[in-house]
């Protein structure tokens, strides 16, 4: 044996996980975010930055055309369905001006023409009541007045009317109806579907008289009154149409 026998010595256990010499960044736990590579995750497939904003940026633009394209889609069916409506609208409202225009400037030019406008149509004079010779009498009476007499005989429709009388015509016929009708005080006009130029004055059991010539002016200067009004309103709804 020695001397100075020397000390045991019993060799250190070195540890399982040897500690990692410090850095000067931190390090960042499995599963988190980080990288200069901004990967997620360590089984992550790498995506650059620059490709994913391009990639965000081609849907949004993707999604603003589609949107697009269906506003415009959506407009012009729209427009496809309601274009025909309108145009039909607006051809009717200019067809029903020019009908009130021609009808009030024709209605203005006959009524002021006086007995003269008698010659152009045919004055048929009936008689509805149970007086006898009453048509005959004021069919006569007119034709010193200017009107070409036709048919003078009983109302072939049997009407029996209770007002002074009743003139029939054609809707056309406005200027020659109220010509007509200034003849009898009180008398009503009624339109037909007729298409000759003939008008019928059928008397009534209210007819006493003829009008006087003074009487046949002012109704003549009211149906006057009353086509200018008509014309005026045609005017303005052809103005209307317009716009």
């Amino acid at each position: 044996m020695d001397a100075n026998p020397q000390p045991e010595t019993t060799p250190r256990p070195e540890p399982e996980h040897a500690e990692a010499p410090a850095t000067d960044h931190a390090v960042r736990s499995p599963g988190e975010i980080g990288g200069k590579k901004f990967r997620v995750g360590l089984d992550d497939a790498y995506v650059p930055f620059r490709r994913r904003t391009k990639r965000r940026r081609k849907t949004l633009a993707l999604a603003l055309g589609g949107l697009l394209i269906l506003g415009v889609g959506a407009y012009g069916l729209v427009n496809l369905v309601t274009a025909p409506a309108q145009n039909a609208a607006a051809a009717a409202c200019k067809a029903s001006s020019a009908h009130d225009l021609a009808a009030g400037s024709g209605g203005l030019a006959a009524v002021g023409s006086g007995a003269s406008a008698s010659t152009k149509f045919t004055l048929n004079v009936y008689n509805s009541t149970q007086r006898r010779g009453l048509a005959a009498n004021t069919a006569a009476q007119l034709k010193l007045r200017g009107f070409l007499i036709g048919q003078v005989t009983n109302d072939p429709l049997k009407a029996n009317l209770t007002i002074p009388a009743q003139v029939r015509g054609a809707k056309s016929q406005t200027a020659e109806l109220d010509e007509v009708a200034a003849e009898v005080p009180g008398a009503k006009i009624q339109t037909d579907s007729r298409t000759d130029p003939s008008i019928d004055l059928v008397l009534g059991t209210g007819f006493t008289s003829l009008a006087t010539p003074q009487q046949v002016t002012a109704a003549l200067s009211a149906a006057q009154a009353a086509e200018a009004s008509a014309s005026a309103a045609a005017e303005a709804s052809a103005a209307h149409c317009s716009h």
